[in-house]
């Protein structure tokens, strides 16, 4: 496989389109503005979104032009990627209400799997595989008979749609959402060429997929030129959802380097719905915003995140499954704590402020 030439052709590429991605999102008004919705954000000047685009187009000529064959499930993660990106470039340009965005999320899963991929097995915390794979619908559509179990199919979509938001909430510091993406990729990169899994072809995709977000944070790392958009933090979450489960149903890799992301976006919606609030609602409490409440400064949470993500993707290239598991337990109780303790000095920082 030709991983170094898929590798450096994304980057090449990614980084060769993006002034003209740059220009297209300005003049059809693809942009993100100082203040929005009423409030604040932390760049000071009118910035384009889409930078996405260029990742998606970097990712799928690469892909097209290397991949040995084309199977029906790259189809299905092309399609639904797809979908994902168009309705979130639509919402940088028009600004979409959440709910069909979450419809249109549903849809692209819902074409993933019906296009085969799902996640047939999950292992629980005592490492035994819980078959999901027990009930099947026999759907004939003309010719064509898709065999789709049931409980295999909703968790595979919840998966995808978790994996898509997961992403999106993560998309609010420069570099952020590309970077952790692009650790993400090379993760699964080193975990498909291993022996436990070998799979060439899914390693091809995760490392030109990588390629394509390092090529992104050139324009993307502080200070930021351009940002993904939700086009492109969609189209990344959905990519790294599916291929996870390309890698061998692989999710526990996902979750570790993944991990403080989704907890953090677990924590986000329940927070917002304790209080009230709609899950899709804008704040400013999460993990990123709370470091820089405490006082780093946008590199220095970027780079804390980073760190996160590379140290436990590494647990999961050399841990077996039932490690994996108590990882996964452990990076919880981390950031819990991280979170309840960032908090803790920011409410102390706002009651000094106050008293001042």
């Amino acid at each position: 496989m030709n991983y170094l030439i898929g590798f450096f052709a994304s980057i090449l590429l990614c980084t060769a389109v993006m002034p003209f991605i740059k220009k297209i999102a300005l003049k059809i008004k693809a942009i993100d503005r100082p203040y929005e919705a009423g409030r604040q954000k932390l760049h000071k000047k009118i910035t384009a979104r889409g930078g996405g685009m260029a990742i998606y187009i970097s990712f799928v000529v690469i892909c097209l032009t290397l991949l040995p064959q084309i199977d029906k499930r790259f189809i299905g993660l092309l399609l639904a990627g797809t979908i994902v990106l168009l309705v979130g470039l639509v919402d940088d340009i028009k600004r979409l209400s959440p709910w069909v965005k979450l419809i249109f999320q549903i849809i692209a899963a819902c074409v993933a799997v019906a296009f085969g991929i799902g996640i047939p097995a999950i292992t629980n915390p005592f490492g035994q595989a819980i078959n999901l794979e027990t009930s099947k619908w026999i759907i004939n559509i003309g010719s064509i008979g898709l065999n789709i179990s049931v409980f295999s199919a909703l968790f595979s979509i919840l998966w995808l749609v978790g994996m898509t938001n997961t992403v999106n909430f993560l998309d609010g510091l420069d570099g952020l959402s590309g970077g952790v993406a692009a650790i993400a990729a090379t993760i699964m990169f080193f975990l498909s060429i291993g022996p436990k899994v070998n799979q060439p072809v899914t390693a091809l995709i995760s490392i030109i997929l990588a390629g394509a977000c390092i090529g992104y944070l050139f324009y993307n790392f502080y200070p930021a030129k351009i940002f993904n958009g939700d086009s492109g933090a969609y189209f990344l979450g959905m990519t790294l959802g599916i291929l996870a489960i390309f890698s061998g149903a692989k999710l526990a890799t996902a979750l570790l380097v993944l991990g403080l992301p989704i907890l953090d976006a677990i924590w986000t919606v329940i927070r917002r719905i304790l209080h009230g609030r709609s899950p899709f609602s804008a704040d400013r409490g999460h993990l990123h915003y709370l470091l820089l409440d405490v006082g780093l400064n946008q590199r220095q949470a970027v780079l804390i995140i980073y760190a996160f993500s590379i140290a436990f993707g590494s647990v999961a290239l050399f841990a077996s499954t039932n490690q994996k598991v108590t990882a996964i337990f452990g990076l919880s109780a981390i950031a819990v704590v991280m979170i309840a303790a960032l908090g803790l000095i920011k409410f102390k920082k706002l009651k000094t402020r106050a008293k001042d």
